[in-house]
């Protein structure tokens, strides 16, 4: 009932709303009904003007991400990094749904850094899921100042490695779980066998940060005109952007350093 008057002059226009006051359970309608778990799906294979809005916002929040990071410097919190980008975004109608900041031994500790008062002194990780009218777009970016250690370097050479092959793999038609595999296995061939299983590698997306996980028993495919959102991570380092079923990437950036088609560690 609260946001019942909003949501009829602001976002569903010439609906029909039914509200019942606040301490009241809702009541459901009599016939036949959906829910978000049956609609859901329906969402999945962009249309024309979905994709061409998410390109823009994809475009719009590397950009803004970027671009902050850019100007971090020592000393900085990882509120201050964070306010640096949240700033920009609502400036532009944009909302951060997800902001992680994390600097130094940070992101070697914690894959979800939520900022904290910790400061900057040579690396710091940003993840972001940003949302402008309902769609979300998905990146990460890591900046190092002076000169990258050497397990550092391995390490997300391994994790560029693993991004690049799902991005190359993953199409129209695939199943959920073989791009699962694809994924497992660079991750063996590259040294890291097990880091797959500390965190979720991705799924697809649009109106949710992702509509479900990749799991090894996921059999559902993948749909035409669909957003993607990759995130392999390795101790310490991390690949993330957003992409379609086409494998366009959406929130890539030209004047980002790159690791091969992945995005690279900026160093400053």
């Amino acid at each position: 009932m609260i946001e019942a008057a909003r949501l009829r002059g602001e976002e569903f226009d010439g609906w029909r709303i039914e509200a019942c006051p606040w301490p009241e359970s809702p009541k459901l309608p009599r016939g036949r009904w959906a829910t978000d778990e049956e609609v859901a799906p329906l969402r999945w294979s962009l249309t024309k003007d979905e994709v061409r809005r998410l390109r823009a916002l994809s475009r719009e929040s590397a950009g803004v991400l970027c671009g902050a990071l850019k100007r971090v410097r020592r000393g900085w919190s990882e509120h201050e990094v964070a306010g640096a980008i949240a700033g920009p975004l609502r400036a532009r109608g944009i909302f951060p749904h997800v902001l992680l900041v994390g600097a130094d031994g940070r992101v070697d500790r914690y894959r979800h850094p939520i900022p904290t008062r910790a400061r900057v002194r040579r690396k710091v990780m940003v993840a972001l899921c940003a949302q402008k009218g309902g769609l979300i777009t998905c990146l990460t970016r890591i900046v190092h100042f002076g000169r990258l250690p050497r397990e550092l370097r391995r390490r997300h050479d391994a994790v560029c490695a693993v991004d690049a092959a799902l991005h190359a793999a993953t199409r129209p038609g695939r199943r959920w779980c073989d791009l699962l595999e694809t994924a497992i296995r660079v991750y063996r061939e590259t040294g890291y066998a097990d880091e797959w299983k500390l965190h979720h590698q991705g799924g697809p997306m649009g109106y949710e940060p992702r509509d479900f996980k990749a799991t090894p028993s996921e059999t559902r495919l993948v749909v035409e005109s669909q957003a993607v959102g990759w995130n392999p991570s390795i101790t310490g380092t991390k690949s993330e952007d957003t992409m379609l079923s086409t494998g366009e990437v959406l929130t890539g950036t030209r004047d980002w350093p790159m690791n091969g088609s992945r995005p690279d560690i900026l160093v400053l």
